[in-house]
């Protein structure tokens, strides 16, 4: 058995740890698991833009305007749910803080929100897509996943953080989120199934990859890529109100299937 770090067996243990308290009740278990926080995670900001778009667009800007709409909708549509983002404004926040602040808050479902993109640009790949933390199964999922990981760069200490975070540590700390992946898979495929239902997006489906960010969170957590910057037509429309509308209504309204699910399931 390898030697891992501090740092990736505190987040094991957190995980393990947080399912089921020594000594409670049904109730307290499932007053302690009711659906009362969701933390939104507007990927990237500050010193980090996110991927550019063909016109210059940044991530880090959209993601943002997404995340706060969302956020919007929750605390309308959804009361007795607390909404936590990561950031509500063009600030830098390292990825395992993420994790932290989404912990901290006592989360109950974490997504992260951010866009995608090609190397070639202008591209004519374009749709949203949802992805489970897992190693990669396909070399497109890696690199986004690498793509995506890459801003720890820009942290400070980050090769001593994060050098131990290898297809061995993950397969470790997903043993430990276990009890997260049956609600994460289905939390995936409810934002899927209303991505497929969009007339404006092409639904590119489930999918894994080693994201850091979502290491941390001791919930069920997804990350999505909400479309393709490096498409034209695709970046015009996240790049506007209404498009950015549009994916905010789209997680809203898996969000809200999840929470029937969940709720159904806690009561079960």
């Amino acid at each position: 058995m390898p030697r891992f770090s501090p740092y990736i067996v505190s987040i094991a243990l957190l995980a393990i740890l947080t399912v089921l308290p020594a000594g409670s009740s049904i109730s307290q278990v499932r007053d302690r698991w009711k659906l009362d926080c969701i933390v939104i995670d507007p990927g990237h900001g500050g010193k980090d833009p996110g991927t550019i778009g063909v016109t210059g667009v940044k991530e880090k800007h959209i993601v943002l305007k997404i995340a706060l709409k969302l956020g919007a909708l929750i605390e309308e549509h959804l009361p007795g749910i607390k909404v936590v983002y990561t950031r509500k404004d063009d600030r830098f926040i390292e990825l395992y803080k993420r994790g932290k602040i989404a912990n901290e808050a006592k989360g109950k479902l974490f997504v992260s929100i951010h866009c995608n993109s090609l190397e070639q640009k202008p591209s004519k790949t374009h749709g949203f897509e949802v992805y489970l933390l897992r190693p990669g199964r396909t070399d497109e999922a890696i690199r986004i996943a690498e793509v995506e990981n890459s801003v720890v760069r820009l942290e400070e200490d980050y090769e001593e953080r994060y050098k131990e975070l290898d297809e061995e540590a993950f397969i470790l700390i997903n043993m430990a989120q276990s009890a997260y992946a049956k609600h994460s898979e289905k939390f995936a495929a409810l934002l899927s199934r209303r991505a497929e239902l969009s007339p404006k997006m092409k639904n590119l489906g489930v999918k894994q990859a080693g994201f850091y960010v979502l290491v941390g969170a001791s919930m069920p957590a997804v990350l999505v890529e909400s479309g393709f910057l490096s498409n034209t037509k695709e970046e015009k429309f996240l790049s506007s109100d209404l498009g950015q509308s549009h994916i905010a209504y789209l997680l809203y309204y898996g969000i809200k299937d999840f929470v029937k699910y969940y709720e159904e399931h806690l009561n079960e």
